[in-house]
């Protein structure tokens, strides 16, 4: 009988701890993005996101990807903070995710500029991915700060659709905003342990024990926003949910916290993220990225 490898035993694992208890299925995963997906639609025109889809662009462009002609696909896609970049710098882009309302939001911007979008809604959780006509398709995969990315297997089917480079976002624990600490406390109620869907370590260790050594980036990220009283509170609501059960007794003692607690009617949510960043090309004799080596790509 054949034993099982690292690689195995890490899958097992990531397998296990993927879904802690309460965190949000399909459905309402397609309810809170279409709620938020206004919101999400401005925050992409901000100074701040700009320049942050100016660095990642920078950062592809120094591991060899040039966008000028490329195809890409974007998982989670969003309201499309780097679906639009791409398709500014001449990429062909395929933006998929389960929100229509996310996807409406990026449509609309697309159509604006008159820019090379394709929207494809779905859950990538059961995608297939030959019935899409995805696999082996793209010079570039991008999944970015989504839950998409669950497990060992919903990643191998984002490296599936590839025939060149893969670039995924997701973040590190830490950073909960003090507010909601405060909040947490004052309802006795204490986070769920396990970790965000959007995690990067499991990812990177599934890649590094495969023998691929992405370029990785770290950052820190800090920025506060003000908001009703009563959007504040359905903002933790939505938080929380993420990771346990919020039952309507729960939800009532938040949105009195919130209304006490607002100045002028208007909350402060103080955030911040470590984020991981790691490009890696899915040719073996090219599976790391150490010195670029720009080309440019075909229109086809």
């Amino acid at each position: 009988m054949p034993q099982k490898t690292n690689l195995d035993y890490w899958t097992d694992f990531w397998n296990k701890t993927n879904l802690p208890s309460g965190l949000m299925n399909e459905e309402q995963q397609v309810s809170f993005w279409n709620r938020r997906s206004g919101d999400f639609a401005q925050k992409i025109t901000t100074a701040q996101s700009r320049k942050r889809s100016r660095e990642n662009l920078a950062l592809l462009s120094a591991a060899g990807f040039c966008a000028d002609g490329a195809r890409v696909l974007d998982i989670g896609c969003g309201p499309g903070a780097l679906s639009l970049p791409l398709a500014r710098a001449g990429a062909r882009v395929t933006s998929f995710d389960i929100s229509a309302g996310m996807l409406a939001q990026l449509k609309r911007a697309a159509d604006r500029e008159g820019l090379p979008v394709e929207t494809v809604e779905g859950s990538w959780w059961t995608a297939d991915i030959d019935r899409l006509g995805f696999k082996g398709k793209f010079d570039l995969v991008i999944s970015s700060m989504t839950p998409a990315i669950k497990d060992a297997e919903t990643l191998d089917r984002m490296m599936a659709c590839s025939r060149d480079y893969c670039f995924y976002i997701g973040s590190f624990p830490g950073g909960r905003d003090a507010m909601l600490e405060d909040l947490l406390r004052q309802i006795k109620m204490t986070p769920a342990p396990g970790r965000s869907p959007m995690g990067f370590l499991f990812p990177f260790m599934h890649l590094y024990l495969r023998g691929y050594r992405p370029k990785i980036t770290i950052s820190h990220r800090k920025w506060n926003e003000k908001l009703e009283w009563e959007k504040a509170a359905g903002h933790a609501i939505d938080i929380i949910s993420h990771d346990q059960i919020c039952t309507d007794a729960m939800k009532r003692a938040i949105r009195k916290y919130y209304k006490k607690t607002a100045v002028g009617g208007k909350c402060t949510f103080k955030n911040e993220l470590f984020l991981g960043m790691m490009i890696w090309n899915i040719n073996p004799e090219r599976g790391f990225c150490t010195s670029p080596t720009v080309k440019k790509r075909p229109g086809s």
